[in-house]
């Protein structure tokens, strides 16, 4: 019996032992995990502060997304608006890709309502490419200046400037289409007499700019015709909202050159009496229209928009008969107060 306890004493004896070596280890083991903790801590604290300080002193980017951006408040408390109006008149053709020439288009910034008006000509050649596509048409020369005239619109406040600079950017894609599309060109120019030495595709022209101040800048290449209403609802006289003398001649023309190697050249009026410009103050309200819009819509125009409301506008234009026979373009440009 004492032999069995002294071995049972020796066994506990032992296994304490075991057991405080073990947690000694332990607790030795945490300690010194917990002092290499410490230094690295404080080996990143002044890293930590200098970024700290960095974020404190260098000034946050602006950003660039547009939900970010708040809207510029009005100065003047007047809103922008434009709206655009278009109807093809009867097509000359069964085919398929002839559509009506006439485009408009419009940018407004908080401060200025810039708005364009292009009559393509409709009887002017039309060039095929692959794939049923056309390459070259009065439409296709529209679309093209009105492209430029979007892309460039905010760097100008002077509308002829504007106009120059857009025919120069649109001259230069189509000149850039031809050479990249030279092969389609060359089989066009054989399915045509060879006499023919050039085609050309042309169009009408009006850039206006109205400012929030009632400042108008207007510009006009052929007939098209813009009015001008001023605060107390009576039209502000301009040059460009009577018909030019010479209607025939004021157009802009890109002529495909046959050659080895075809090109396009840009040819634009240089007589004062096919460039018209036209400025006025006091103008709270315009509209630009496309010679499809015939006499007697031109005087209701006159008459009723100084008087009416956008929606009586609409509603009496709609039940006023046009017989032109032509595409029809209308912009509605203006400075309304804010509601």
């Amino acid at each position: 019996m004492l032999l069995e306890t002294l071995s049972f004493i020796s066994f506990m004896t032992n296994s304490g032992l075991s057991f405080l070596a073990g947690s000694a280890f332990t607790v030795a083991m945490f300690l010194m995990r917990n002092e290499k903790q410490k230094r690295l801590a404080q080996a990143r604290q002044p890293i930590a502060e200098e970024a700290k300080q960095q974020v404190l002193v260098e000034p946050q980017k602006e950003s660039t997304l547009v939900s970010d951006v708040p809207a510029a408040p009005l100065s003047s408390g007047l809103l922008p608006k434009v709206e655009l109006l278009i109807s093809a008149g009867p097509r000359k053709s069964t085919r398929e890709t002839e559509l009506g020439e006439d485009v408009a288009g419009s940018v407004l910034t908080p401060n200025r309502v810039i708005f364009w008006v292009l009559d393509g000509t409709s009887d002017t050649v039309v060039i095929p490419g692959e794939q049923g596509r056309d390459l070259l048409s009065s439409r296709l020369f529209c679309l093209a200046i009105s492209a430029a005239l979007h892309q460039l619109a905010h760097k100008f406040t002077d509308a002829h400037k504007l106009a120059e600079a857009a025919l120069d950017e649109a001259a230069a894609q189509l000149k850039s289409l031809v050479a990249e599309h030279q092969e389609s060109f060359q089989k066009f120019g054989k399915s045509e007499p060879e006499q023919t030495s050039h085609w050309d595709v042309s169009t009408t022209m009006l850039v206006g700019i109205l400012s929030d101040t009632g400042e108008v800048d207007l510009f006009r290449i052929g007939d098209s015709k813009a009015i001008c209403f001023g605060l107390d609802k009576q039209v502000v006289a301009t040059v460009v909202d009577q018909k030019p003398a010479s209607i025939g001649l004021g157009r802009i023309h890109a002529r495909l050159v046959r050659g080895e190697l075809f090109t396009l050249q840009l040819f634009t009026p240089d007589r004062e009496d096919q460039l018209h410009r036209g400025r006025a103050s006091g103008v709270r309200r315009i509209i630009a229209f496309s010679d499809g819009v015939g006499p007697s819509t031109e005087q209701y125009l006159r008459r009723m928009l100084a008087q009416r409301t956008y929606s009586q506008f609409h509603d009496e234009l709609g039940r006023t008969p046009n017989k032109t026979f032509d595409d029809k373009t209308l912009v509605l440009a203006s400075f309304e107060p804010v509601s």
